[in-house]
């Protein structure tokens, strides 16, 4: 929920995506809330705050099991198709302020398990780096899903095996 181009293209605002955060959740569904800023917010240097405002607004605040129903996926609009990917300490900062509001929101013991993607250009050259910043809990893939070798190449990054 709350994908940028939802966000964009239908005029998604944050109550929407909250209210339909709360209605998956209400009959049993996990939730996977977007969250990203455009480069011009990234070049003011307001991303953080954009993000976790737009995060705290699209959340729902009663969440049973957070752990259980909820993962964030941080998606910054600027990488997204484009080839261009955050820096590592880019993503951790803002991994880190995610990670802090999911605390705040929910408590040490939930908000500190709840699962934080990456999804910005993520492929199998760059998919190792990614993984190994701190609060990176797993990517949110998009066009190097789309080829058996190149999602392969991600998910052996991720330290995943399969048996054929």
């Amino acid at each position: 929920l709350g994908h940028s181009e939802r966000r964009q293209s239908h005029r998604e605002g944050n109550p929407l995506v909250k209210a339909k955060a709360e209605s998956a959740l209400t009959v049993g569904l996990r939730v996977i809330m977007c969250c990203g800023e455009t480069n011009e917010t990234r070049e003011k240097g307001d991303a953080v705050s954009f993000v976790t405002k737009q995060l705290k607004a699209s959340l729902p605040v009663e969440i049973e099991n957070p752990t259980e129903l909820l993962s964030v996926a941080y998606e910054p609009i600027w990488a997204i198709g484009t080839g261009k990917t955050a820096q590592p300490a880019d993503i951790e900062e803002m991994h880190s302020a995610i990670r802090a509001l999911l605390i705040s929101l929910y408590g040490e013991e939930h908000g500190g398990a709840v699962r934080i993607l990456y999804g910005g250009s993520v492929k199998p050259e760059n998919a190792s780096e990614i993984f190994a910043v701190r609060n990176v809990g797993g990517a949110l893939v998009g066009g190097a899903s789309l080829t058996a070798d190149s999602f392969m190449g991600i998910a052996l990054a991720a330290g995943e095996t399969t048996e054929a």
